[in-house]
C-alpha cells in the first residue's frame, strides 16, 4: 500500500481489527520509509452468481428458487 505521506510502497501491518458487523477490516499500518502511522479499511465485494440462459440472457442466481425446481425435477418436496 502507498504511504500517504511520502509515496513509498513498503509498510508493516501493526494491527487489524473486524468491525462489528464483520463486513469492513481496519488495520494500522506503518510505512517503511518514513515511519509514519496510517489507517486503511478493507471491505469485500460481493460478485453476484449469474445464470445463463439458453438464449444467452443473464439473470442473477437465487438459491431457493434453484431448490424449488431441483425438488420438482426430483419428484421430492
Amino acid at each position: 500500500m502507498k504511504c500517504p505521506y511520502c509515496g513509498h510502497l513498503g509498510d508493516k501491518v501493526v494491527d487489524s481489527r473486524e468491525s462489528r458487523e464483520g463486513e469492513v477490516i481496519r488495520r494500522r499500518r506503518e510505512c517503511l520509509e518514513c515511519g509514519r502511522r496510517f489507517t486503511s479499511y478493507e471491505r469485500i465485494d460481493e460478485i453476484p452468481y449469474m445464470v445463463v440462459k439458453k438464449d444467452g440472457s443473464r439473470e442473477r442466481f437465487e438459491r431457493l428458487r434453484f431448490s424449488r425446481i431441483e425438488q420438482e425435477a426430483t419428484g421430492f418436496s
